[in-house]
């Protein structure tokens, strides 16, 4: 049980509650020694009003409404906290309380416990009125056997009856003992109850069937009152020393006891009403403030910082302490009564993986434990949520406030068997659901316990510096950033740091992509992305004519991005056509020193990232084997060719190339530098290359159909007599296809199926496409039904762009694509796209199938959420896109990337050779789709949550 102590108010002064008559004295050293008298003091007493606190509610006051029993009685709680419990801030939840206040005065008593199954831990917390843990019973320290134990008070001077296993001394009058016992679910509540109802707690006398002494003086308890950590706190703290005697092992008191005399502070002392001098006053207001300050620095200097996470001991016994009042001072700041560190470790982190205050309603975020990491404990773990604010647990709509090791059976596990717990306000989605833990809509607290830590490798142990380490919150999604609609989405201040970076170079033409064209207050013609982009998709073109046996090399460094690529094109036929020279990041070598983080098995986050590219004006060798590695060959003949530059889908954390950060005002690598050769061996500089090889990029490229071509095409009369111009080239039955080219795919869909078939379909792909990627696409009309559903299954990806750490997956994974996402476009003149889905954003099911919703806003089923297990993606407002009344709003496509699959995937689109072969070849894979409407979808079974 830990708690946070009331916000203390600093511009206090004490009043005349700590005064005595000596205290009028003005001496400038009378003055310094009341300041260090009245601050120690505080430090030493802070945690004792802060456990007054919690024993009046608990054990006093019958209307606190958090009173549990009278003094010398058991209270069991066969539940767990709730945010309805709101005397005790941090509370365990995991695990039910058994607690009783002891009044050792008269006599000792004896806590018998019950023997408990050898699989459930249980603990019996013993605390003073000083907060020291003096001594502890259960699992750990004593076993789960049964047994009876006896606590007895400082003045005790008997002998324990040999029926008793072991004697527990407390150094003060008044003993806290705190139960806690394991629960394993909420179906295990009335196993709990049972052992519960095997703990007994008897006096001595009672226990051994012996006299009961005389009963000890009735107490008048104060009530509680916030003053009694501002101007009462003298009267409060005197009023518990006379129940803490400096004998035995406190002994060591005396003489500080007697230098808080001289203030007005001992048992038996009372404050003088005499008026202190304006020095004094503010010397004890001064010393109050420093104590304060001391408690808040010595509570952040407590242990260390791991992935976030801070790890330390605050909560120990006198011997723990040895004097540091503000140590344990700062132990009831952070949390009254927790246990020592042999019981249980607590990691506790108000911070995410950037060192930024974790925020509920900022961020949502993930802690992945890799497989075989789970915390290293004896007993169980847990991870607790509360409110930043109070540290109370908060309410939520599954009415769950942790997630521990007692769930792994229901949580679920990701494909290499580590386990992502989410973190946020809203549902993360059904499929995830299991594995969410509801954050405040706000700051948060995060708490980790772990009970009885293991003390072998790989231990928590030493604290902060052992081999175990928990995995850090990393923020995978910035709810208040604009432009940003689903986790992974570039927001506007990464599209803008981007834009201020990068593409300011003659030749590096860019950065292009829709963010950049639709986001940024002014740009430049040549960021218009046309023709349907990727949504996430950041772009760098140039223009180069290389004269035969000329070359350009390029001094690159990786993107810390998930596709990287480099690829040649010529104009042609008013389009730029592939020239078939292209290389993805799989297939760069890096240079000696550095290594490649997009080949399967490496390590994705490596600093030493560099490599060489070179383009040669000379023809490609017929024999591929002989191909020179990290070249792309323009050909012979000096005509211009046009490169682009793809990066898909930038780390977190990253700008959109993957090469800065996205959240600091360094850019970090800027562009590759490039340097080029004649023929004869003469070496350019980058301004010569500018010079000779450069060419001028003119603007915006030109769309290659324009708004009058395509209503000529819509209302051609060679057209398939079964479309109707309203919705033409849509059909009733939608069905997706392979793009090959714009001649045979987008006019060709306007003619019959043997008209169709007489356009060449074969060749290389135009329109600026890649040659890396395998297009599909279908072309919609809301004609047939405002809403399209579209199912199929996912293939596997490497989801790089998070991580454990929160800067990018650590280690590529295999998998059967590097990329998979999918826009809403609209038609052919306006080339533009509305909406994107990346493959990490769309739920799926245990085989991983997918359902997509793609609608108008207006017509958006309810149940069409991630939470539900559905992705949804936007309907172009404006359809086709096209200005001016002849514009068809009904208009709608859809395009599907599939990006550099492994040849070992058998159903892969690379395999489709022909039109038609899509379903066969891809099988499960081959997306399916129908029109309906809202009303149909949110009957179908789905429902909102």
């Amino acid at each position: 049980m830990r708690k946070q102590v009331l916000k203390l108010a600093v511009a206090i002064t004490m009043g005349s509650t700590m005064a005595t008559a000596s205290l009028a004295a003005t001496e400038a050293d009378a003055v310094a020694g009341i300041k260090d008298a009245v601050e120690e003091a505080y430090l030493y007493g802070l945690p004792m009003i802060v456990g007054y606190k919690v024993q009046y509610d608990y054990f006093i006051d019958r209307k606190s409404g958090q009173f549990k029993a009278p003094l010398n009685t058991l209270h069991n709680e066969a539940r767990v906290y709730t945010p309805h419990d709101t005397a005790i801030s941090t509370p365990n939840s995991d695990t039910p309380y058994s607690m009783v206040m002891l009044d050792l005065r008269a006599e000792p008593m004896v806590l018998c416990m019950p023997k408990i199954e050898p699989a459930r831990y249980y603990d019996v917390q013993l605390v003073d009125l000083y907060t020291d843990n003096y001594g502890y019973i259960g699992s750990r320290a004593t076993g789960n056997e049964a047994g009876c134990y006896l606590i007895a008070g400082p003045d005790w001077q008997g002998t324990a009856p040999a029926t008793v296993a072991r004697t527990f001394r407390s150094e003060t009058q008044f003993s806290l003992a705190i139960y806690r016992t394991q629960l394993f679910n909420p179906a295990d509540m009335p196993n709990v109850e049972q052992v519960q109802a095997g703990y007994l707690v008897k006096p001595l006398s009672a226990f051994i069937g012996g006299a009961r002494p005389p009963a000890a003086p009735a107490i008048d308890w104060p009530a509680f009152k916030p003053e009694a950590f501002t101007s009462e706190f003298a009267a409060y703290l005197n009023f518990l020393l006379q129940f803490c005697p400096p004998t035995g092992t406190a002994e060591v008191e005396k003489p500080m006891r007697e230098r808080f005399a001289k203030v007005g502070i001992g048992a038996g002392l009372k404050p003088s009403g005499e008026q202190l001098t304006p020095a004094v006053k503010a010397a004890m207001g001064e010393a109050t403030k420093a104590a304060l300050q001391k408690i808040g620095q010595t509570a952040e200097s407590i242990g260390k910082d791991v992935n976030g996470w801070h790890i330390g001991a605050a909560a120990g016994n006198r011997d723990f302490y040895n004097g540091n009042w503000a140590l344990r001072a700062a132990a009831a700041k952070l949390g009254i009564y927790g246990n020592s560190e042999a019981e249980a470790v607590y990691p506790f982190t108000r911070h995410d993986s950037n060192g930024i205050v974790a925020d509920g309603s900022k961020h949502s975020y993930q802690m992945t434990f890799a497989a075989g990491q789970l915390p290293p404990v004896n007993a169980f773990w847990s991870i607790t949520m509360y409110d930043g604010r109070t540290q109370l647990l908060i309410d939520n709509p599954i009415k769950r406030y942790l997630i521990n090791s007692p769930m792994l059976p229901e949580l679920k596990k990701n494909a290499d068997g580590s386990i992502t717990v989410y973190i946020q306000k809203d549902s993360p989605g059904k499929d995830k659901e299991a594995n969410w833990l509801p954050a405040p809509n706000g700051p948060l607290f995060v708490v980790m316990r772990m009970y009885w830590p293991k003390t072998e490798a790989p231990s928590v142990y030493p604290l902060g510096e052992g081999a175990w380490k928990p995995p850090a919150l990393v923020p995978v999604q910035n709810l208040n950033a604009l432009g940003v609609r689903r986790f992974g989405d570039k927001s506007i201040e990464n599209i803008v740091r981007t834009d201020t970076r990068y593409g300011h170079d003659g030749l590096f033409q860019g950065p292009r992509g829709w963010g950049y064209w639709n986001h940024l207050e002014y740009p430049r013609p040549i960021q218009n992305p046309n023709l349907w982009p990727d949504w996430q998709s950041t772009y760098f073109i140039g223009r180069m004519a290389l004269p035969d046996g000329g070359s350009v090399s390029f001094s690159y460094r990786y993107s810390h991005a998930r596709y990287f690529q480099f690829a040649l094109y010529r104009e042609k036929g008013g389009t730029f056509v592939s020239i078939g020279e292209a290389v993805d990041g799989r297939n760069i070598d890096p240079d000696p020193g550095s290594s490649n983080p997009f080949r399967v098995g490496a390590d994705r986050l490596a600093e030493a990232r560099n490599f060489t590219l070179r383009v040669v004006a000379r023809e490609a060798p017929e024999d591929p084997q002989q191909r020179e590695a990290n070249v792309l060959y323009a050909g012979t003949g000096g005509s211009e060719l046009q490169f682009v530059n793809r990066i898909y889908l930038s780390d977190q954390g990253s700008d959109g190339t993957g090469w800065g950060a996205s959240d600091t005002p360094r850019g970090g690598f800027h562009m590759p530098t490039y340097t080029g050769t004649l023929a004869d061996g003469t070496t350019l500089s980058s301004q010569e290359v500018l010079k000779r090889f450069g060419r001028p990029f003119p603007g915006a490229t030109k769309q290659p159909v324009s708004d009058e071509q395509w209503e000529q095409l819509v209302h051609a009369k060679g057209n398939d007599p079964q479309l109707d111009p309203a919705s033409a080239p849509a059909r009733r039955l939608p069905v997706w296809e392979k793009y090959w080219n714009l001649r045979y795919s987008i006019l060709g869909s306007f003619k019959t199926p043997d008209e169709r078939a007489k356009i060449p379909f074969a060749g290389p792909i135009d329109g600026g496409g890649d040659p890396a990627t395998e297009y599909l696409f279908v072309q919609l009309s809301r004609k047939f039904g405002p809403v399209y559903v579209m199912r199929g299954k996912m293939p596997t990806f490497p989801n790089t762009y998070a991580g454990a750490g929160g800067k990018g997956l650590e280690i590529m994974p295999d998998a059967q694509t590097q990329y998979w996402s999918l826009v809403s476009c609209e038609a052919m003149p306006s080339g533009q796209i509305v909406d994107g889905l990346t493959d990490m954003q769309v739920p799926l099911d245990a085989e991983r199938n997918y359902t997509i919703v793609y609608s108008r806003k207006e017509d958006r089923p309810a149940n069409a959420t991630a939470e539900n297990g559905v992705a949804w993606i936007e309907w172009s407002p404006r359809g086709e896109g096209i200005a001016g009344p002849k514009n068809r709003p009904d208009f709608g496509m859809l395009m599907l990337r599939i990006m550099a699959t492994n040849p070992t995937w058998k159903e892969r689109p690379d395999n489709i050779t022909r039109p038609g072969m899509e379903e066969e070849v891809m099988g499960p894979y081959y997306p399916r789709g129908e029109y309906t409407n809202k009303a149909a979808f949110e009957a179908s079974g789905l429902k909102t949550r």
